[in-house]
């Protein structure tokens, strides 16, 4: 729905997984960038269970793709880069 929004400017997908795993939430999101077209950066933080996998998982995907996509450590450093990006 945000991604119908032509204002939008980038994305910020903050993850915090408990008991939600952050590789699976990688492997969600992956399907997701498949499925939909993607103009916009999108910055993506993990923290939490399995979040080095997840990292790793959307590090390897990002490779390989052609989209604007930025892993951060910190909701600062999110938040800083997503500024950044939508200027």
């Amino acid at each position: 729905i945000i991604l119908m929004d032509e204002n939008v400017k980038a994305v910020f997908i903050n993850i915090f997984g408990g008991i939600t795993r952050c590789d699976e939430v990688a492997k969600g999101l992956i399907n997701a960038f498949n499925d939909i077209n993607i103009s916009v950066p999108i910055v993506i933080r993990l923290a939490g269970t399995n979040e080095e996998e997840g990292k790793d998982i959307l590090k390897d995907y990002i490779e390989g793709s052609n989209l604007d996509i930025h892993i951060v450590e910190t909701m600062e450093e999110g938040a800083k880069k997503i500024v950044e990006l939508s200027r």
